[in-house]
């Protein structure tokens, strides 16, 4: 389906990052997944090469960082060839009160969950443009659909994401480039372990329902959607404090 592809995963060294990562080398793509995290970068990669046998990367950088965005960029296509594929997944989350979230605070959530995709998309959009051709896959959360208490700089955050991939997705339109934002409801990841311990997780997705989604999302069968928000919850709900 993506054979011979380049995918470009952000944050893709655990939980939804990692399992979009496989399921698009399973489908033929050849992988590069980004993250700060060496060790998780280096055990996804391994599993792709070693396992799967196809062509995969990792490349160690911040997404709040230009520098290494663009450095993340240009090893992917020496590496592996033109980006077909940016699946922008990174994301920080924050569950504090209103009152007591810092500036700082806000900034970091914004710098990650919204600067970073906007500066991935500015990196490889000229390039799709140049083809006529290209995939952007914005992770939102349900929580950018919704207000809810204790998150207002994540759900400030994630609405951003979903707003940009509207925007995007319309001023791309005319050159044959998709750009779609995925709003997982509840899944057992790392990130969500901070919601705390006694918060019943039975109907909570796992990583790899998030990933079908984002990989069906990339395959040429889904042209007829671009600019859309697609809301990837099952039958959870999501957690208020």
């Amino acid at each position: 389906m993506l054979k011979d592809k380049v995918a470009l995963v952000t944050g893709g060294g655990r939980g939804i990052g990692r399992e979009t990562c496989i399921l698009l080398a399973k489908q033929g793509a050849k992988v590069a997944a980004f993250s700060r995290n060496e060790s998780e970068l280096k055990e996804t990669v391994n599993y792709i090469r070693e396992e799967l046998g196809e062509d995969a990367i990792y490349i160690i950088g911040d997404v709040c960082s230009e520098e290494d965005i663009k450095r993340a960029v240009k090893e992917t296509r020496e590496s592996l060839g033109s980006i077909d594929i940016l699946v922008n997944n990174a994301g920080a989350m924050l569950l504090k009160p209103f009152n007591n979230t810092t500036v700082e605070e806000w900034d970091f959530l914004q710098n990650v969950n919204v600067r970073g995709p906007f500066l991935f998309s500015k990196e490889v959009v000229p390039e799709m443009i140049e083809k006529r051709n290209g995939v952007i896959i914005n992770i939102s959360s349900i929580w950018g659909t919704k207000g809810g208490p204790d998150r207002s700089a994540y759900i400030a955050s994630k609405y951003a994401v979903i707003g940009f991939t509207k925007a995007l997705g319309e001023e791309l339109k005319p050159y044959n480039i998709r750009v779609n934002s995925v709003c997982p409801g509840p899944v057992v990841t790392k990130m969500t372990e901070d919601l705390g311990e006694n918060i019943n997780k039975e109907s909570w997705l796992q990583p790899i329902d998030i990933a079908n989604v984002i990989v069906d999302l990339c395959s040429p069968k889904m042209k007829a959607l671009t600019a859309a928000t697609i809301e990837a919850f099952g039958s959870g709900r999501p957690v208020n404090l």
